[in-house]
């Protein structure tokens, strides 16, 4: 039977990386002329030449509260704050960030503030350093990719994804808010990278002072407790029991579980700002229940339709994020981001910065997808443009809030649910081994396929 010899044609992932970033750079030299404010250039402008937050997102409300509970000892500090105007949605452990500090050093909340803010900034390049070298660790690592995907020049990799981290809104605007969300994203970016490097008792340790600030992703220690991960899930429980155990010695047991009945209210109510692109956003918006275009400092309403559908779609994700894949023994990178991505998209309130974490994301499957989307154009296009639906701003859907369109000020929210798609085809196609498909060819074996049509 005669076939035909065909050459495996690939995509150079350089050229990959580029056309993103021209995508990127046009959509926003498009709103800089259309004077949409703010675009990818603008935050890239005012991030390297003013560099001073705006705002203080987090720290306003820590400090709110520890002043509050200083000074009346014993009250429902949620109570007090979190219903009344300052909502302050933090679990009582991210208080140590700044009453720790402060006791041992006698720095006042104010130049504490200065620091997490530097802090902040640094952390913004080193998220933009370690998701570079995260990806020459994949191309290193990943025996699997052909050849032709793996040829680069490091410093290009690096200046590339800088010029996309620089652009990429949802974490320059975490940082401008004065967002705590600056540091989780370089500390997400540091477990990603410790798990390709099998470190995993540095991965523990890591999502345990994540989850002190955000309990939600705990949901990463059922994701390891289920895969027999002892090696991240022991660490990441002892930091979570020490420093939950401080708190509860300084704060008071009742104190630190009042906490639960803000997650409780958070799960019934969710935001309907604009900003919140979730589920529980796109159905509090599409109902018209509650402020959409300006901050409130009000909660909507409880609606039984926005609720059972948000907690169907939570169960969706997190179910998802935390079984695909349990099969194997060996859990890949790309699965543990899937199941961070799912875990971050099933909150029923997720801001547009807590999406910052999707960068090191798609920059890891980058040249997964070079591999195996080599002769799909649509499909790559796909994928590029979700992603410029994620890292740009896009004001003038503004104009859809009080029309049944308004959905389309969900925009980020699609953009993360084609990435998911592909970040889920792509951990699928990794443990689904097959002819051609299983990415687990050395580069001298690789050179010995034929591959026929």
């Amino acid at each position: 039977m005669a076939h035909t010899l065909q050459k495996v044609k690939t995509i150079n992932l350089i050229q990959w990386l580029s056309y993103v970033l021209i995508l990127c750079t046009v959509c926003s030299l498009t709103l800089v002329f259309s004077h949409s404010w703010p675009n990818g250039l603008s935050m890239t402008k005012l991030f390297l030449l003013d560099g001073t937050p705006y705002n203080a997102d987090s720290w306003g409300p820590m400090i709110s509260a520890l002043k509050y509970i200083k000074g009346n000892l014993g009250d429902d500090v949620y109570d007090a704050l979190f219903l009344k105007g300052v909502k302050f949605q933090y679990p009582l452990t991210s208080l140590l960030l700044f009453d720790l500090p402060s006791k041992f050093t006698g720095l006042s909340y104010d130049q504490l503030i200065v620091l997490f803010n530097l802090i902040s900034r640094i952390s913004v390049f080193g998220t933009a350093l370690l998701t570079a070298h995260l990806l020459l660790q994949v191309l290193k690592r990943a025996k699997g990719l052909p050849a032709q995907v793996k040829p680069y020049n490091p410093v290009v990799l690096y200046g590339l994804v800088m010029l996309l981290t620089l652009m990429f809104y949802p974490l320059i605007q975490s940082y401008l808010l004065g967002q705590i969300q600056t540091l989780l994203t370089f500390l997400t970016t540091l477990a990603i990278l410790c798990w390709l490097q099998n470190r995993k008792v540095a991965v523990g340790i890591i999502i345990g002072f994540i989850c002190l600030i955000k309990p939600q992703l705990g949901l990463l220690l059922v994701w390891a407790l289920l895969r027999r991960e002892w090696k991240m899930f022991i660490p990441a429980a002892v930091v979570v029991s020490i420093f939950g155990a401080i708190s509860l010695a300084m704060y008071g047991f009742k104190l630190n579980f009042e906490y639960f009945s803000v997650l409780s209210y958070l799960s019934h109510h969710g935001e309907s700002y604009y900003v919140n692109q979730s589920v529980n956003g796109l159905m509090n918006r599409i109902t018209f229940n509650g402020a959409n275009l300006e901050w409130d400092q009000k909660f909507p309403a409880y609606s039984p339709l926005v609720y059972y559908v948000t907690l169907v779609s939570s169960l969706a994700f997190i179910g998802y994020g935390l079984f695909a894949g349990i099969k194997n023994r060996k859990p890949h990178v790309i699965e543990f981001c899937l199941a961070i991505m799912c875990i971050t998209m099933a909150s029923p309130i997720a801001w547009e910065h807590h999406y910052a974490i999707l960068l090191p994301i798609f920059v890891v499957m980058s040249p997964f997808v070079c591999y195996y989307y080599q002769n799909s154009r649509k499909s790559l296009l796909l994928l590029a443009f979700g992603f410029l639906l994620i890292t740009e701003y896009f004001e003038f859907v503004k104009v859809t809030a009080d029309t049944p369109f308004n959905f389309l000020q969900s925009y980020l929210f699609f953009g993360a649910c084609i990435m998911l798609y592909y970040l889920a085809a792509v951990a699928k196609k990794i443990t689904t081994p097959g002819p051609v498909e299983v990415p687990y060819f050395t580069p001298d074996q690789l050179k010995k396929e034929e591959v026929y049509a």
